[in-house]
């Protein structure tokens, strides 16, 4: 067995070579390394791939974003692990352990973790190199009952009735279709406020930001956040092509976009923004930036957001937006408690983190 590791500066090769692209199994898809080689964090040095080849294919493969870290006055090289994958033939044979340590020894020790898998995260402990930060709480809030696709995945063999499934689950949704508008005019949020939408950060999105980021982890400013909204992971498709069928993790959807929201309140003026993706039937909130007092609007203004992109799911990673929710009032089918998890090496023990903010687009988390 052979581990190459490929840095920033290698993906970049491959982008223009074809013997990279040739194997039964892809370790990275084009439109992802090309977003890695763009990535404003990242030196052209940093390893930002292993890769275990045996026989010329590859059986095993750990991604690694590179980002920085601000605590101590300082920012701090931290490379994200993503996309790791081992082939099923080899799942005991120690392929996966061998990838963490050689992406462990190439950041020095300086790595973290947003989510993983079971398996990965049995990894990670067994490892016994990670400790876990105080996880990202936010909430699901489901506006569509959507009762189809749940009883058929929970019972296939009533495909027959799909189409009396779908005209219960329209009808039950226009309860909150006129709910919105009841919930529109009792808050007077076209009153309220207003928005503008951007495809990148402007001036004054830029500027506003860096008044609100000085206690974020990872402080994402203008680059940042315009690189990942230039530079997707997963690109929107009717159907999957021949590459995304070689890779192991998302790379296509049917829809999937990126929106910067600013918000704007009657008679005080800019009050938030928000940055969101749409993937699918599903709106996140990826990042967010306001002040405690503004809350309520914001959470008003992200509700707004999905319920005239007509999304089945909102979901929140931002804890004052997920305490404002429950007073608005707002026009669902129910809510759910979820939570987004973060690993970082032991390296950063000791480091003051407690005090420093994640968001629920921090890691890899903004690119799904």
């Amino acid at each position: 067995m052979e581990i190459k590791t490929f840095t920033v500066a290698d993906l970049g090769l491959a982008l223009l070579s074809e013997d990279f692209w040739l194997t039964k199994t892809l370790p990275i898809t084009k439109q992802r390394a090309l977003s890695i080689c763009h990535n404003p964090r990242a030196e052209k040095d940093d390893p930002a791939l292993v890769v275990a080849y045996q026989d010329n294919q590859v059986v095993g493969y750990l991604g690694i974003l590179p980002d920085k870290l601000f605590f101590n006055n300082a920012d701090h090289k931290v490379g994200w692990l993503t996309g790791w994958w081992v082939d099923p033939c080899l799942a005991t044979k120690g392929v996966g352990a061998i990838l963490l340590y050689k992406a462990l020894n190439a950041y020095r020790d300086r790595v973290g973790v947003s989510g993983g898998s079971k398996e990965a995260r049995n990894v990670l402990h067994a490892s016994q190199k990670f400790v876990t930060l105080a996880p990202v709480k936010g909430l699901d809030i489901r506006f569509r009952f959507n009762a189809t696709s749940a009883i058929l995945r929970k019972f296939p063999w009533m495909k027959l009735f799909r189409v009396g499934f779908k005209i219960a689950d329209v009808m039950l949704d226009e309860i909150v279709n006129l709910r919105r508008l009841f919930w529109e005019r009792r808050t007077h949020i076209r009153q309220r406020l207003t928005f503008e939408y951007i495809s990148s950060i402007d001036a004054e999105t830029g500027r506003f930001i860096e008044r609100h980021h000085q206690h974020d982890l990872t402080r994402k400013g203008k680059a940042d956040l315009d690189w990942i909204m230039t530079y997707p992971w997963i690109v929107s498709a009717p159907q999957k092509e021949s590459a995304s069928r070689r890779y192991y993790f998302s790379s296509i959807s049917a829809r999937f976009f990126y929106l910067g929201v600013k918000v704007f309140e009657q008679n005080i003026g800019m009050v938030g923004f928000l940055m969101l993706s749409v993937r699918n039937d599903r709106m996140r909130v990826v990042y967010s930036h306001f002040e405690n007092r503004h809350a309520p609007s914001i959470a008003a203004a992200a509700v707004y957001q999905a319920l005239a992109m007509d999304v089945s799911t909102l979901s929140l990673y931002d804890e004052r937006l997920v305490k404002s929710v429950a007073g608005l009032r707002c026009p669902f089918w129910s809510t759910q408690s979820v939570s987004r998890g973060f690993f970082l090496s032991k390296a950063f023990a000791g480091s003051p983190l407690a005090d420093c903010r994640l968001h629920g687009g921090d890691g890899d988390f903004a690119f799904y």
